[in-house]
Formats: C-alpha cells, sequence, structure tokens
C-alpha cells in the first residue's frame, strides 16, 4: 500500500487527511515545541544573564556613588581644612600685630611720658596763669564800675545839696565811700549821711555790718547802701534792714532827699529843745521806724504811678501829634494835584495861588 495514499480521520476534528500530511504537521509540531522550548530556555538563560548584568551594574554604581561620596567628603573636609588653618593663621598673624602695635605704643608712651608731663605741667601752669588774669580783670571790671557809680553818687548829691559837705573817703582809708555832712543854708551841721557803693553780680549781708561799723567808727547819723543787686527779702528799690537803708541807684537821689529832710528836722527839735535828748532820739527812731520807711514806698508809689502816666498820656499825644500831621500832610497833598490839574487845564486864565509852589513841593 503506498503511503501517500492512506487516509485517516483526525481524533480531535473528524478531519480525514493523509498519513503523510498527518506525519508532517506532527514532525512540525515537535520540532517547533522543541524550538520553543529551546527559545524559552535560551530566554530565560537571556533574561537570567540581564538580570545578573544589571545587578552587577547596579552593585558597581552603588559602589562608585559610595566612593564619590567618599571622595565629596574628602574633599569638603580638606576644604574645612583649609578654611580653619587659614582662620588660624590669620588670627595668629593679627595677635602678632596687635602684639606689636601693643610694644610699639608702649615704646612710643615711655619715650613721650617726660615730654607729655612737662607739656601738662606748662598747661595747668598757664591755665593757672589765664584763671588768675581773669579774676583781677573781672575785680577790675568791677572796680571800675563801682567806681564810675561812686563818682557819679558824688557828683549828683553836690548837685542836689550844695550847702552840704560831699567828701570821697580816700581808696584804702577805713571807712565808707562818701561823706555828707548835712549843713543848712546858715551853715548849721545837723548831721552825717554814709554812703556806700556797690555794684556787684550778688548781694552780701556783710556790706550792711561793715556800713554800721564805719557809722559807729565816725559817729554818723545814717547809713545807705547804693547798690545794684537789692537782698534777696527785699521786694522794692529801696529797703530798711538792721537801721541801713538800701537802695539802687535810680532812687537814690530820692531816698536822700527824705533823709536828709528828717536830719534837718531832728536838728532843729534839738537846736529848740536842746535839753530834751528824748524827743530827739524819739525823731530819729521815727526816721529809722517802720512808719517812715511806709510813708517813703508811698511817695515811691506815687513817683512811679505819675511817672508811668505821664510816659502814656506822652506816647497818646505823640500818636494823636502824628495822626494829625500825617491828614494835614494829605490834606496838603490833595490840595496841590488839584491846584496843579486846574491850572494844567485852564492855562494862565487860572489865578496864580499864594504858595502853590510850596504846595506843589508837597507832592
Amino acid at each position: 500500500m503506498d503511503n501517500q495514499n492512506l487516509i485517516i480521520t483526525c481524533p480531535h476534528c473528524g478531519k480525514k487527511i493523509s498519513v503523510e500530511e498527518a506525519l508532517g504537521h506532527k514532525i512540525k509540531q515537535d520540532i517547533s515545541s522543541k524550538a520553543k522550548e529551546q527559545a524559552k530556555r535560551e530566554s530565560a538563560q537571556e533574561i537570567k544573564y540581564l538580570q545578573e548584568e544589571n545587578e552587577k551594574k547596579e552593585r558597581e554604581l552603588e559602589q562608585t556613588k559610595k566612593i564619590e561620596l567618599e571622595l565629596r567628603k574628602e574633599k569638603n573636609q580638606l576644604s574645612e581644612d583649609k578654611k580653619n588653618f587659614e582662620l588660624e593663621k590669620q588670627r595668629q598673624i593679627d595677635a602678632e600685630r596687635e602684639k606689636i602695635r601693643q610694644q610699639t605704643a608702649k615704646e612710643i608712651l615711655e619715650q613721650e611720658h617726660f615730654k607729655i608731663a612737662e607739656k601738662n605741667k606748662q598747661i595747668e601752669e598757664m591755665k593757672k596763669q589765664i584763671d588768675e588774669l581773669k579774676i583781677k580783670s573781672e575785680k577790675g571790671s568791677q572796680q571800675l564800675q563801682g567806681e564810675v557809680q561812686e563818682l557819679d553818687l558824688e557828683i549828683e548829691l553836690k548837685k542836689l545839696f550844695p550847702t552840704d559837705v560831699i567828701e570821697e573817703i580816700k581808696k584804702g582809708e577805713k571807712g565808707a565811700d562818701i561823706r555828707q555832712i548835712v549843713k543848712t543854708q546858715k551853715g548849721n551841721i545837723c548831721g552825717t549821711i554814709l554812703w556806700e557803693s556797690k555794684r556787684t553780680k550778688a548781694w552780701k549781708n556783710d556790706f550792711i555790718v561793715k556800713l554800721k561799723e564805719d557809722l559807729r567808727s565816725e559817729n554818723a547819723n545814717i547809713p545807705i547802701i547804693v547798690t545794684t543787686v537789692m537782698p534777696k527779702e527785699s521786694n522794692n528799690d529801696i529797703d530798711s534792714i538792721n537801721g541801713v537803708w538800701i537802695c539802687t541807684y535810680p532812687f537814690s537821689m530820692i531816698l536822700a532827699e527824705l533823709v536828709r529832710q528828717k536830719l534837718v528836722e531832728v536838728a532843729r527839735e534839738k537846736f529848740i529843745i536842746k535839753n530834751q535828748g528824748t524827743k530827739a532820739e524819739e525823731l530819729y527812731g521815727y526816721i529809722m521806724g517802720h512808719e517812715f520807711h511806709q510813708q517813703i514806698e508811698a511817695i515811691i508809689e506815687v513817683y512811679i504811678k505819675s511817672k508811668n502816666e505821664l510816659i502814656r498820656e506822652k506816647r497818646a499825644f505823640e500818636n494823636i501829634w502824628k495822626d494829625r500831621e500825617e491828614g494835614m500832610e494829605k490834606l496838603i497833598k490833595s490840595t496841590a494835584r488839584i491846584a496843579g490839574t486846574i491850572s494844567g487845564k485852564t492855562g494862565s486864565e487860572f489865578p496864580q495861588l499864594k504858595g502853590l509852589d510850596l504846595l506843589e513841593s508837597g507832592k
């Protein structure tokens, strides 16, 4: 029997095929299976190889990273060590410079010590001399100002009381500045006033003590201090403290007239009642007492009030006169303008007014 003509039925699908075809298909299937198995085995081996290679490369990469990290750490450490080294080196250099600077400064100070001490001594001596000159200058200036006030006081007393003896007590002599011996028109001596001139920046109570000693020494009657600065307890420009009259220069002549008048009255009473010393003492006590003090203050207040009223009236009249003068000036100028305008329009026909040229000059 020929195999090519042998027909068999497929047990799976019932299809009829030739034996040769079935054998060929079977061989193909077997060969394909073997090829697949071979390919599968080869693929698995390839995959395994690739996985092993990949793992190997990952291990190598990880190792490389570790090595790089270590290198970077070492590099950073070297950089940090270098910075620390440079910083420490710079600190040492600065410390050495500071040491050299201090040593140099110490040597300079030691070298200049005596020169500086000498200069300081010279400066102190110069300051002392300047202070001494300043004190002398201030004393000289105050003394000069005091002498000027004293001289003015002496001149004013001589003008106001020509019958009195006004004497300057020379510098260096013990006593006050000015002695005023009060005399009447007939030459009768009524008493003595001692004047002390003070032109200082501050008041001292020693002024009173000293003048009272001078008063007792000369057996004088009335002590007066003329000062630029009144005592703190004084509220006015005239005051009496411990039996001594005190006033500022503008009120000195007012006080002089009042005190002198009372001295003359006391002397007159003494003359009338020679043997009644008690009455004279009462009058003297009255002069130095509170009541007389108040009377003087009342006179001063009236004087100041009258003077202020006179100043206000003077200012008021000056303002009135100024307003009137301005009004007159305006009137003159207006009149001159009117006359000039009319004259310009009418020409020679306008009659000449007497004083027109003066009016025109007032434009």
